[in-house]
């Protein structure tokens, strides 16, 4: 069974007399564990796509199964709580609590589900300790970097073990350096933690870190293919070159 899965996705915008059809009849299939790169143009509709895996937007017409459920089927009470449980998000802007410290950002989505501060608190120090931002939990955003603001999201994005993660642009306000640690950070995450992953981004040296590069044109997936996912993890070693096949989308 598909983590998730889209059939005959469609999205348009606007009214009758003037209407723009973003997404065109999208056919993917994600299983667990794979880390899949989404590339295109501006205005391809890889953003789109993205909001509507995650519950954001709904389609137009078509349907979205995650977990064999359909987003487009539940009430938007039933698709916020399916949202907030098993979707983590990660973003460009990072959307950290500027007067919360790393840890009460982290701890903050099992509050808002109800888990006591304590128990909260003991899951946001594991997640914290797992991108290697353990040592800097009770500093506020402004007192971290941007690449350290990123692992704090990053961790926000785990804390509730959710099936998938959803990254926009995670690199997209880090400087090169920064930009590559957050990526082998998610890289690891796949390897050593079975985490499934779904990132669009502009930047081709991000997307060659995924095991699956998916291009979108024109509201439609172009391409789909597999590339080799090194097990390393380090920054300055060889990526063993991608080794590309076609890939049913």
């Amino acid at each position: 069974m598909a983590l998730i899965e889209t059939r005959q996705l469609a999205k348009s915008f606007g009214d009758a007399d003037v209407q723009v059809q973003v997404l065109r009849g999208v056919n993917l299939r994600i299983d667990i564990g794979e880390f899949v790169a989404i590339m295109g143009p501006s205005g391809s509709g890889k953003s789109t796509l993205l909001s509507i895996l995650g519950g954001i937007e709904s389609p137009t017409s078509g349907e979205v199964l995650l977990e064999n459920v359909d987003l487009a089927g539940l009430t938007d009470d039933a698709r916020t709580m399916l949202r907030r449980r098993r979707i983590g998000f990660i973003f460009q802007a990072f959307n950290l609590m500027q007067t919360l410290t790393a840890i009460e950002n982290v701890a903050l989505p099992l509050e808002l589900d109800g888990l006591t501060r304590s128990l909260a608190f003991d899951r946001a120090r594991k997640v914290l300790e797992r991108v290697e931002m353990l040592k800097r939990a009770d500093h506020i955003p402004a007192k971290l970097s941007g690449g350290e603001q990123q692992r704090v999201a990053i961790a926000r994005a785990l804390v509730t073990n959710p099936a998938i993660i959803l990254a926009d642009e995670p690199t997209g306000n880090l400087d090169s350096r920064q930009g590559e640690r957050v990526t082998e950070l998610l890289k690891q995450l796949v390897l050593e933690h079975a985490y499934t992953i779904v990132m669009v981004t502009h930047d081709a040296h991000v997307a060659k870190a995924a095991s699956r590069l998916i291009l979108f044109r024109d509201g439609a997936i172009e391409s789909d293919q597999t590339q080799s996912l090194s097990k390393s993890i380090n920054p300055e070693a060889s990526d063993g070159g991608a080794s590309m096949q076609g890939s049913s989308g």
